[in-house]
């Protein structure tokens, strides 16, 4: 058979490949919401506490509602919402878009879904929320309105504390090849140092905020990103000291580069934490993305990863010569944000997701594990129930902390 011949034949099979592949593809889209095998119920019971239980702290979200920036930026109303919903499933399979059961499309403005979303952590053995705070230099805050109604309204009887996003800002949410036009400083200067530590005391000296040997909890997102920052740590230290407070128990994330000899020590912060993907081991660094072909959308930009053999071979274990608080995360899938800049998927199942976080709790040496995330819904990692799996990576997470008991 001569060389025409072979690549005319070659491509008539990939075109019927491609066209069994698009029939797949519309079934799915079309129907996959009958499918309800995966669905989870909600618990009858409640989760009981044992004294041995290592605390659960899950990273929160305050972005859902709206804000001037975003109403200027991207059209009147928008919240991270119009991000979930309007991303589509990019080939026969794929979980997208994740939508909200049970507290639904909430609006974080009141405190009302606050209370739900509580009754649910604390059934499902949830001990804590960790607010994503954006504190900018100069003073400047955004999505700062749902934590500062937490700490205003004490019937929310909840564990809390603070992660300072300390990232610049811009107006996009990437859908673009330019990132967009910066907006909010993250560098920090002297003069912000007296302006973050008063900004902060009232969180600090509330009863419900977490501790650790008596100093309240503070992680840092950026380490690498502002040559300040090991003298701001120390300056901030001394500043809330000078006011009454307590200087705090400053925790840096794992940093996207070089995270495997990364040492929090030389900040002078007391620990590193893990966040999401922003891990010790990471796995897009020890592992090469899956080439899918099967995605439908030509102009998807997708790095995709199965965490199996990760989690099945415990890649993730890591020994430190200082405090290290590990993290676990559901799936994450930002389709929803990058899908033509640049997505990652991060593809686990609740039960994989519950193997990796019982053997967590078995080895770590720490008080506290934290979860990615409560509400990142706009990234796919989301503990709060959805349409799909219902209240699966919940009922995973108490029966994770349970079998360890």
């Amino acid at each position: 058979m001569d060389k025409t011949k072979k690549g005319k034949i070659k491509i008539f099979f990939k075109q019927i490949l491609s066209y069994k592949n698009k029939i797949k593809y519309a079934d799915y889209v079309m129907n996959s919401s009958l499918n309800k095998s995966k669905f989870v119920p909600i618990a009858f019971d409640d989760h009981k506490i044992k004294s041995n239980d290592k605390k659960l702290i899950a990273y929160y979200l305050p972005q859902f509602y709206q804000i001037p920036q975003n109403d200027k930026w991207h059209g009147r109303g928008f919240t991270e919402w119009d991000n979930c919903v309007k991303v589509f499933p990019q080939w026969a399979g794929h979980w997208q878009p994740h939508l909200p059961i049970d507290v639904g499309f909430y609006n974080l403005e009141t405190v009302s879904v606050m209370h739900r979303q509580i009754e649910l952590a604390k059934k499902y053995g949830i001990s804590g929320f960790c607010f994503y705070y954006y504190w900018f230099s100069g003073g400047e805050k955004i999505m700062e309105k749902p934590i500062n109604n937490f700490l205003k309204d004490k019937t929310l009887n909840f564990p809390f504390m603070l992660f300072w996003a300390n990232e610049d800002w811009t107006n996009t949410w990437g859908e673009k090849e330019d990132k967009g036009t910066k907006v909010y400083e993250a560098k920090m200067k002297d003069s912000d140092v007296q302006k973050f530590a008063d900004d902060i005391i009232p969180f600090f000296e509330d009863k419900r905020y977490i501790r650790i040997q008596g100093r309240p909890m503070l992680i840092i997102y950026q380490s690498l990103k502002d040559k300040n920052l090991p003298k701001f740590i120390i300056d901030l230290g001394k500043a809330l000291e000078s006011k009454g407070s307590t200087r705090p128990y400053v925790m840096l994330v794992f940093p996207d580069e070089n995270p495997e000899i990364f040492d929090p020590y030389k900040f002078n912060a007391d620990a590193a934490v893990e966040f999401g993907v922003h891990m010790k081991n990471r796995i897009n660094y020890l592992y090469k993305p899956i080439e899918r072909k099967d995605i439908i959308n030509p102009l998807a930009k997708i790095q995709y990863f199965d965490m199996t053999d990760y989690i099945l071979k415990k890649v993730y274990e890591s020994d430190t010569a200082f405090p290290t608080f590990n993290g676990v995360m559901t799936t994450f899938d930002n389709t929803a944000r990058k899908i033509y800049s640049g997505a990652y998927l991060f593809d686990l199942s609740p039960s994989l997701y519950k193997q990796w976080l019982g053997n967590v709790l078995q080895k770590t040496k720490q008080e506290f594990v934290f979860i990615s995330a409560w509400n990142e819904w706009a990234e796919g990692m989301h503990l709060e129930p959805d349409q799909r799996f219902g209240y699966a990576y919940l009922q995973a997470t108490r029966d994770a902390l349970e079998e360890r008991t």
